[in-house]
């Protein structure tokens, strides 16, 4: 079946992205001396040289202001045992001390909130946004990364999480 652009009901278009498998992430700011996080599976690299990040959120989420208040935020790449962590940053009625409670983590260069166990976190400065719909699209430069090479991504398909099979 074909749609054009006129008659695109938000649930088709969200049916047809959900065909694209993306990693899982979680991603972290401080603003003052709040910690806060949500889910996000919209993110990329958009450069190597500079390196940059951008990283799309929802203009409702509690985090989005927190983001571009603290002008920093650190992109926490998940584990396949790490489902439960992104259901609870995926939980809109959470506040930011009642999501980080009872998880390991440090501080990044930023302040930004580093996951303990991920397989690799990117900590970034904003650098600029850009409105997209009812998103805005977070640009980052990487001030520093860590890698974790045991372990096997979190995926999201077709609106549930998956694991690799090996």
């Amino acid at each position: 079946m074909q749609t054009s652009s006129a008659s695109l009901s938000p649930a088709e278009f969200r049916q047809a992205m959900s065909a694209f498998a993306t990693g899982v992430t979680i991603v972290t700011t401080r603003a003052g001396e709040a910690n806060h996080g949500l889910t996000a599976n919209a993110f990329c690299s958009l450069s190597l040289e500079p390196p940059l990040v951008l990283v799309c959120v929802d203009k409702r989420a509690q985090s989005h202001d927190l983001i571009a208040a603290s002008g920093c935020f650190a992109i926490n790449i998940l584990r396949a045992e790490q489902q439960p962590l992104s259901e609870r940053f995926a939980q809109n009625h959470l506040d930011g001390k009642e999501r980080f409670a009872g998880v390991s983590y440090h501080q990044a260069a930023t302040g930004a909130p580093i996951l303990e166990d991920v397989l690799s976190w990117i900590d970034c400065k904003l650098i600029t946004t850009h409105e997209g719909g009812d998103h805005t699209i977070f640009v980052g430069e990487v001030v520093a990364l860590g890698n974790n090479t045991q372990g096997a991504p979190l995926l999201y398909f077709r609106s549930r999480y998956r694991s690799l099979e090996r």
